[in-house]
């Protein structure tokens, strides 16, 4: 057998057991979002919701620097509010998966009732919800460095598609959380 014909087949047989392989659009940011009745979005099978925006990285009090790159994902949190972007991508059940982002804090930690984590929502073919999981709450400045967050696992049976989401929020204080998070880098893999 060929190199060729070898490869061949194994890119086949990969294809043929639905894996998935660097499947959300704009990941690092870098392209501009669109507007959707005002609203900026995050490739074409993603959306925002509250005040999530992407941002030039060394503009105004943003980040210096971009993990990647020269755009990132700015999640501000008004008090009590929730905020983010997501992706929504076919998949179905029983896949493995890992979701993994860059995040950076800047200013000191979130206050106790405010964190930013990955999330991972799995919906049926009707788009009703399975389940979800939640990543672990992030809080700490990260002292101008990026980290990495990961939400792993499988996919539960019957699920039909899934929302990779980057969020934020809660912040039960008086005072808006402004240019403090951000995330960059954000994709899913097998």
């Amino acid at each position: 057998m060929t190199k060729v014909s070898g490869c061949v087949l194994c890119l086949c047989a990969l294809l043929a057991t639905g894996a998935i392989a660097d499947k959300l659009q704009n990941a690092g940011f870098e392209f501009e979002f669109g507007l959707r009745e005002d609203s900026n979005m995050w490739g074409d099978y993603g959306d925002v919701f509250g005040e999530a925006y992407q941002v030039i990285a060394g503009r105004a009090n943003y980040v210096k620097k971009a993990h990647a790159g020269d755009r990132v994902l700015l999640i501000n949190v008004p008090p009590g509010t929730w905020n983010g972007a997501w992706q929504q991508i076919p998949i179905e059940g029983n896949q493995p998966y890992y979701f993994k982002g860059f995040y950076l804090i800047k200013d000191g930690d979130l206050p106790p009732s405010c964190a930013t984590f990955l999330k991972v929502e799995f919906y049926d073919g009707s788009d009703q919800l399975i389940e979800s999981l939640e990543g672990d709450k992030l809080r700490m400045d990260t002292k101008g460095k990026w980290v990495q967050a990961v939400v792993n696992g499988q996919t539960p049976a019957g699920t039909q598609s899934a929302r990779f989401v980057v969020i934020a929020g809660d912040n039960a204080g008086n005072e808006a959380l402004v240019d403090r998070i951000f995330w960059d880098d954000v994709d899913v893999t097998d």
